[in-house]
């Protein structure tokens, strides 16, 4: 964009994006992958079958890692956005509770690798890898997640 924006107009521009973002984001919870350590108390576990030859699996625990980010949240109203695309006579449905999430440059990193996130009481799945978003360079990016059906322990 160089000479239609000065750089001070740019350096507003992002400051406002900031600001909206400060404004209106929620903090979400996001689960990576269960961390795996295996405890090699056992001379009979095998590592590649993950047991021991009495089939016990007594030697492997699993830690979830979570990471809270801020993120904007927009609940998808599927009547109204049929995925911005009229002109095509295919029909996607999406499923009633889909939300999309607008999170920072550490928020992606970290949800790339993610498979879970959390916010309002429900657990979430990441369906859609994160896209950039911004005007004058790629300040945040956006998710799309689909509910899941599960309780809380």
């Amino acid at each position: 964009m160089a000479g239609f924006l000065s750089s001070s107009k740019i350096s507003k521009i992002d400051a406002l994006y900031d600001r909206l973002h400060e404004t209106f984001a929620q903090t979400i919870t996001v689960y990576k992958s269960a961390k795996k350590t295996l405890i090699a108390h056992n001379p009979k576990y095998n590592a590649i079958y993950g047991r021991t030859q009495t089939g016990k699996d007594d030697s492997v625990s699993y830690e979830v890692i979570p990471k809270t980010f801020d993120a904007r949240i927009y609940y998808i109203k599927t009547e109204e956005e049929l995925l911005n695309n009229y002109k095509t006579q295919t029909k996607t449905i999406i499923p009633k509770g889909n939300v999309k999430v607008i999170v920072r440059k550490d928020g992606f990193d970290y949800l790339q690798e993610s498979r879970r996130v959390e916010f309002d009481g429900r657990m979430f799945t990441i369906k859609t890898d994160g896209s950039p978003y911004g005007l004058t360079g790629n300040l945040f990016y956006t998710f799309y997640l689909d509910p899941l059906d599960e309780a809380k322990e």
